[in-house]
C-alpha cells in the first residue's frame, strides 16, 4: 500500500520527514520540512537559511482502505524547529508546535496559528526551548530544555504540570524527553543523567547510575521504565536501575523509545532496534523498511516509523511501506514543474 506517487510526490518533493504521529490506526501524520539542498538553485557553497525560513508541511494520511489511501496537506511557514502531536481534549485536533512554543492547529475561519506560551522574560512561565510533544489522558503535553512540562488546556493556552522545578545548569538540556503511565505519573529525562518523576503533583529527582546525557524515555507496557543514554539502555524495576546489553551500532543517541506489540522499540538516525532477551539488537524488519528510521509513534495498535529515508507503518503484525525518499528524489529530478504549490 505505498501511497500513490501522483498524490504524494508533488506534495512532499523537496521535503524531509522531521516528526510523525498517529491519531488512530487509520489516520497518520507526517511533519516534513523543506530541504534547501534539494532546491534547483542550491550549491554547496551556499549558506543554509535559518530554521524559521524553511517551510513545513503536515501530511495527513488516511490508510483505512489499503486500495485507496487518502492524503491531505497543510503548508506552514514561519515556524522554527517543529514537532507534532494529537490532542484529544478539550477537542480532538492535530497540533504542530515549534521550539519557541508557537503552535498551529486546524481552525475554521482562521490561519490556525496559536500564540506562544508567554516567556519568563515577559512575566510568563516559559523559560526554555520545547523539545517533545506527547498526549496522555487525552491532553497534549510538552516538555522543554529548562526542566518544565506543560499541558495544553485550550488552543494557545498551556499550564505547568506539577510543582516548579529548579532550572538546569547552563548549557544543559533537560528535559529532552518525557513519558508516563498516565497524566499523573510522568518521567522526564535530560542530561547529565537527569531523571525526574512526577507523582501526586510533585516532581522528585531520581538517582541515576550514570551522568551520560539521556535522550529518550519509555513507560512501557511491561510496567518498567526504560531510558536511553547514547546507544545504551537502562531499565528501572521498582527503585533499581540496570544497564542492559546493547548491540546497536550508532554514534548518535537513540531518539525515540516506544512500546508496541509487547516489545520495546528504539530508533535514531542510524537504525531501528528492539529489546530481545535483555539486549538491544537490530530489529528484524524487511529490507525496504530499514531506511525509514529516525522517529517512532504508536497508538491504537499501530506504529509509524519515519525519517529522512521515508516512512512505514506496522499494524496487525505486518509492515507497510508508505514511501521511500529516494523514489521521491528521482521523481523531483524530472518533474519540478509539477511540484505542488500552496494556494495563495
Amino acid at each position: 500500500m505505498s501511497l500513490a506517487p501522483d498524490q504524494l510526490h508533488p506534495r512532499i518533493a523537496g521535503y524531509s520527514v522531521i516528526d510523525c504521529e498517529i491519531k488512530n490506526r487509520d489516520i497518520l501524520y507526517l511533519l516534513v520540512r523543506e530541504d534547501c539542498t534539494q532546491r534547483s538553485s542550491w550549491h554547496d557553497s551556499m549558506q543554509a537559511p535559518g530554521e524559521g525560513r524553511l517551510a513545513k508541511r503536515l501530511l495527513g494520511l488516511g490508510v483505512k482502505s489499503p486500495d485507496e489511501p487518502k492524503m491531505s496537506v497543510t503548508h506552514l511557514t514561519g515556524l522554527g524547529r517543529s514537532m507534532c502531536g494529537v490532542a484529544f481534549a478539550p477537542e480532538e485536533k492535530v497540533v504542530v508546535l515549534d521550539s519557541s512554543a508557537r503552535g498551529w492547529s486546524p481552525a475554521a475561519g482562521s490561519s490556525g496559528f496559536e500564540g506562544p506560551i508567554p516567556p519568563a522574560r515577559e512575566g510568563g512561565i516559559h523559560r526554555g526551548g520545547l523539545t517533545r510533544l506527547k498526549s496522555f489522558g487525552g491532553h497534549l503535553l510538552a516538555c522543554n530544555s529548562a526542566r518544565q512540562v506543560f499541558v495544553r488546556t485550550a488552543p494557545g493556552a498551556w499550564s505547568l504540570v506539577g510543582d516548579a522545578m529548579p532550572e538546569p545548569a547552563e548549557h544543559t538540556i533537560s528535559f529532552a524527553d518525557f513519558d508516563g503511565f498516565g497524566p499523573d505519573e510522568l518521567y522526564a529525562v535530560g542530561d547529565p543523567g537527569d531523571v525526574w518523576h512526577l507523582s501526586g503533583g510533585t516532581w522528585k529527582r531520581l538517582k541515576f547510575p550514570s551522568d551520560w546525557g539521556l535522550s529518550a524515555v519509555c513507560c512501557a507496557g511491561d510496567g518498567n521504565v526504560y531510558v536511553a543514554a547514547g546507544k545504551h539502555l537502562f531499565r528501572r524495576q521498582g527503585s533499581q536501575w540496570a544497564m542492559l546489553a546493547s548491540q546497536a551500532q550508532t554514534a548518535l543517541p537513540i531518539k525515540d523509545l516506544v512500546w508496541h506489540e509487547n516489545t520495546l522499540w528504539a530508533t535514531g538516525n542510524h537504525g531501528v532496534w528492539v529489546l530481545k532477551n535483555d539486549c538491544l539488537v537490530d530489529a528484524d524488519v524487511p529490507a525496504d523498511i530499514r531506511s525509514c528510521v529516525g522517529n517512532l509513534a504508536v497508538r491504537d495498535g499501530a506504529m509509524l516509523l519515519a525519517g529522512d529515508g521515508g516512512a512505514a507503518m506496522h499494524r496487525d503484525g505486518q509492515w507497510t511501506l508508505l514511501f521511500h525518499d529516494h523514489a521521491v528524489r528521482q521523481w523531483l529530478a524530472s518533474h519540478r514543474d509539477e511540484v505542488w504549490a500552496p494556494p495563495k
